[in-house]
């Protein structure tokens, strides 16, 4: 029943919009110089997009428009939003190419006008876990019924993606043609390979006001987000001896575990912790990408593997690919810390098979396509 209750009042609001767009499209005109970005994963400019404005406003005449918000976790902000997304849908109508970096109710749910590009830069490096079409109808996943209805993840022309091996996960993810995934690469590569030598002066900003990260061996551990579900950090805690060992831990902005403020440093992203870590621990997290690319040790801690496999399933069995680092005890971990041991060949193989984009040229590469489309 309140799944039912769910379905009429998202066709409605569908509707409502679609008749809303009819009338925006009819009185504005597409062009050919604008480009659009839209996000819902943060209310700030990520890193992926502030790259391609770089890049983007090095082209002469081009006009940008950037819009960052997360959907707001109250019902007056909830109503907000749907009126922010009428100024979404505005620009939406009077762009040549949009970017998005996740799913947008807009950019899908809508029928746009002929011509309009839209590039999905997803906001992960690739997909350890299963997502969108992948996890319909799983614990974890959305309902086929909502993704039908709502157009999930439909009217993309190109999406990147940072190797071939990942193509082929996103095929099904997101319901494309596999024709439309290109191996263009993800912006934060440019970042994280030191491009502007950005990422570096972080990591000594971070140092400085940090100045018991110099003293002491850095972990830090990064675990995916649980749907309705909080994580159980005791046994982490307990055994990591902290007189030779900093601990940080970053949970997912969604996640609502209790943890100690010592252990926080949530003002810095995750790729600038990394780049001051020195062993990585995760488990079903894209930012093992980013820790490949740095080449920290990284392991990944699978307490729940059989549990997780259930209720959303994987794109990449770790227990075989990388075996030498993926335990199912925390204990066993940090006695391979502790010890030193260390498989680089293996993070090595895991990095060439998943991030065939290994320059500073992700960001070029993207608005390159994207110069090709306002041309026309």
């Amino acid at each position: 029943m309140k799944q039912t209750l769910l379905s009429v009042m998202l066709y409605i609001a569908r509707t409502g919009m679609k008749f809303i767009y009819f009338f925006i499209k009819l009185f504005t005109r597409q062009r050919n110089n604008k480009v659009t970005m839209l996000s819902r994963q943060s209310n700030y400019v990520n890193i992926d997009f502030k790259l391609l404005k770089e890049e983007i406003e090095k082209i002469d005449d081009i006009e940008l428009k950037i819009s960052c918000r997360m959907i707001p976790e109250i019902f007056g902000g909830k109503i907000k939003y749907c009126f922010e997304m009428l100024s979404d849908m505005y620009h939406i109508a009077t762009s040549k190419v949009c970017i998005i970096d996740g799913y947008n109710i807009p950019i899908s749910a809508l029928k746009h006008k002929k011509g309009l590009e839209i590039i999905q830069v997803w906001h992960a490096m690739g997909a350890i876990k299963k997502f969108g079409y992948q996890v319909l109808d799983k614990d974890e996943g959305s309902s086929s019924k909502v993704a039908k209805i709502m157009k999930m993840h439909a009217n993309y022309s190109l999406v990147t993606c940072t190797s071939n091996a990942t193509r082929d996960i996103y095929a099904e993810a997101f319901n494309t043609d596999k024709e439309k995934i290109n191996v263009l690469g993800m912006p934060r590569i440019d970042y994280i390979l030191g491009k502007n030598n950005e990422i570096n002066e972080k990591k000594e900003k971070i140092l400085q006001e940090y100045p018991k990260l110099k003293e002491k061996k850095n972990i830090i551990y990064v675990p995916t987000f649980r749907k309705n579900e909080k994580i159980d950090l005791n046994d982490l805690i307990n055994k990591i001896d902290e007189t030779k060992y900093n601990l940080i831990i970053r949970l997912h902005p969604l996640d609502e575990t209790k943890i100690d403020e010592k252990y926080i440093i949530n003002k810095y992203s995750s790729i600038d912790l990394l780049n001051i870590a020195d062993y990585v621990i995760t488990d079903y997290s894209a930012i093992a990408f980013e820790a490949a690319i740095l080449n920290k040790p990284l392991y990944f801690y699978l307490y729940d593997i059989d549990k997780y496999e259930n209720n959303r399933g994987l794109n990449i069995d770790l227990m075989k690919e990388m075996k030498s680092c993926s335990r199912t005890s925390i204990n066993e971990i940090i006695d391979m810390i502790e010890n030193k041991e260390y498989d680089y060949d293996e993070l090595k193989r895991f990095r060439e098979k998943y991030i065939e984009t290994m320059d500073t040229k992700n960001s070029e590469r993207i608005v390159e396509y994207i110069t090709n489309k306002t041309k026309k």
